[in-house]
């Protein structure tokens, strides 16, 4: 089996077994509605999500990054911008959307600790911001042992609806408010 046929059974099963987790769920995903003055994960409007029809296999993309030369990784309205040195070897980098409804996303290689950190821009230009405090608006990572998002240290650009921040580890990244 060729290197280049190998490459294409690596995708064809990361593509399937992310349509799997899709179809079946996962428990870990906090996607849940907030309760309790925890931050609740932003929604996408329902105009917008209407008017999208996406397959799983649109919602996740995947490429080599090479560790010398950095490279960006894009999907939808998140951008992972990847600095030169920001990892040791060339490495894959994967941006996953499980749920069009929500600013929710499964950035990897999961657990991956980075020398230097990766920025990542998430546009929030399509929300529901009904009931929403958008001041409060920022980028959280799902600490899956908590079970709570944490705050990361971000940006807001309020008239173009764009949130940067910098990440020193892979794991689930949300846009996450308070509530009004």
């Amino acid at each position: 089996m060729s290197f280049k046929s190998t490459g294409v059974y690596l995708k064809a099963f990361a593509i399937f077994c992310f349509a799997l987790l899709m179809a079946v769920g996962c428990s870990e995903t906090p996607l849940g509605v907030s309760s309790g003055g925890e931050p609740q994960v932003l929604m996408r409007s329902a105009d917008f999500v209407s008017t999208v029809s996406l397959s799983p296999a649109q919602l996740y993309v995947e490429q080599v990054i090479s560790a010398e030369k950095g490279g960006q990784l894009s999907l939808f309205d998140v951008v992972l911008d990847i600095p030169p040195g920001a990892v040791d070897n060339d490495t894959l980098f994967s941006i996953g959307i499980p749920d069009i409804n929500v600013f929710y996303n499964e950035f990897g290689t999961a657990g991956l600790v980075f020398n230097v950190p990766v920025r990542v821009t998430m546009s929030y230009r399509s929300a529901d911001l009904s009931g929403v405090d958008e001041s409060t608006i920022r980028i959280g990572w799902y600490d899956p042992a908590s079970g709570r998002f944490v705050d990361v240290v971000c940006d807001v650009d309020f008239e173009n609806k764009v949130v940067t921040g910098e990440l020193n580890h892979f794991s689930a990244y949300a846009l996450i408010s308070d509530e009004q």
